[in-house]
């Protein structure tokens, strides 16, 4: 028995190996409730091939209360609807966080930080140690978090 489990292991090992060299995506999850997930979409997460992410967003506000808020945990944003002086406000920043938001729009699009306190500093979050970013049109801009509360963008 436990020969079988070791064989079992290694071939789930080997399966794991081989799907990530092969560069398969393999079928998302299906959104909407459980069910099971396919094993070459799981393998191609974990080889670090298929993120999250989400398109079609619109920029709105011209200041960081009325700013379009990011969802969290997302790691590719694109921004596809930019009006003149539109933004987006990001989510918290937690040690360890990163994601890309691409800017699709017309527009220069502006980014601030969440509109509320972070709940971990108690303080409003900056980025790169400032209260706004840009990116002009169809650039993007690299966000990453290596200390509570400070955003820094590339």
């Amino acid at each position: 028995m436990l020969k079988t489990i070791s064989n079992m292991f290694i071939g789930g090992l080997i399966v794991a190996i081989m799907g990530s060299a092969l560069a398969t995506v393999g079928t998302p999850p299906v959104s909407g409730g459980p069910a099971l997930v396919d094993g070459t979409w799981l393998n191609g997460l974990a080889g670090g091939q298929n993120l999250s992410y989400q398109y079609a967003i619109s920029a709105a506000g011209t200041t960081q209360a009325t700013a379009t808020q990011l969802p969290s945990g997302i790691a590719l944003i694109e921004v596809d609807t930019v009006g003149s002086s539109a933004g987006v406000a990001l989510p918290f920043c937690y040690q360890g966080t990163e994601f890309k938001v691409y800017n699709n729009g017309a527009n220069t699009l502006t980014f601030y930080p969440g509109v509320t306190n972070n709940p971990i500093t108690a303080a409003q979050d900056t980025i790169n140690n400032a209260t706004t970013a840009t990116a002009s049109t169809h650039t993007s801009k690299l966000f990453y978090c290596a200390k509570n509360g400070n955003w820094a963008a590339q």
